[in-house]
């Protein structure tokens, strides 16, 4: 169940000129591929606390990863250490640890946020483990050595060649298709993840992907993170995501 918790502000640092990590502590649990919502002042203003992937979390200590893009993490950036801030958590549905002995983590830009946490659990659970990172420049590949020395293998793209090959990350995955069978977990955006559950539908290999979509409540009230499923139904991402199954969301 989600609750309201109290968490003091150990860390907040810049990663790249958009991108910063803020860890707090605080008795708070979580699984990979959930999300918290923060309230990034105590005057709610902005008043929607805003939503984050759970980037690790280790013994009531949490870490997100956020970028830049408006006022709310504008504030949220200015925060310091030994500061408090109020967190609602943990929310959504995360990622399964799968069937096969075998995982492929497909990250597009930000939408590694998530995947740091996965994928230390992937391979505490013994699966050998192949991370995909892909952006648009190496400058957005970031904590690229932390992902890299996790995974068991690991390799990286660049729209403009800076870094790892140039062109799509789904290229990379293709590659790994061909070689093994393994379960498919993807974050990034939608034309990547399309791209990915398609790969997937081929090989006949199971995928969850984690969605991205504008949360407000965060506990499936406002309806405003709504998604069409295949069936003809709607999704809500804060409830019944952010983690799908690719077949729930995306034809093959």
């Amino acid at each position: 169940m989600p609750r309201k918790i109290t968490m003091q502000i150990t860390a907040n640092e810049a990663l790249s000129a958009e991108v910063r990590r803020i860890t707090l502590t605080g008795d708070i649990t979580a699984q990979p591929g959930q999300f918290v919502q923060v309230a990034v002042t105590a005057a709610h203003d902005p008043y929607l606390n805003r939503p984050f992937s759970v980037h690790d979390w280790r013994d009531g200590e949490l870490t997100l990863l956020y970028r830049l893009v408006g006022r709310g993490t504008a504030i949220l950036a200015a925060r310091q250490p030994g500061e408090s801030v109020t967190v609602v958590g943990p929310l959504g549905r995360g990622f399964p640890m799968g069937r096969e002995h075998s995982a492929i983590i497909v990250a597009g830009g930000i939408g590694a946020a998530p995947l740091l946490f996965l994928l230390r659990r992937l391979q505490a659970a013994g699966k050998e483990t192949a991370f995909l990172y892909g952006a648009q420049t190496a400058a957005a590949l970031v904590l690229r050595e932390q992902f890299q020395a996790l995974a068991t293998t690991y390799a990286e793209s660049t729209d403009d060649g800076s870094r790892g090959r140039q062109g799509q990350v789904t290229e990379l995955l293709q590659e790994v298709l061909l070689k093994q069978k393994a379960d498919i977990y993807a974050c990034g955006p939608e034309p990547m993840l399309r791209a990915v559950a398609k790969l997937a539908a081929a090989y006949q290999c199971r995928c969850y992907l984690s969605l991205e979509a504008r949360l407000a409540c965060g506990v499936g009230a406002c309806l405003g993170c709504v998604v069409p499923a295949r069936d003809g139904s709607y999704l809500r991402v804060c409830v019944d995501g952010p983690v799908f199954a690719a077949e729930e969301v995306f034809a093959p």
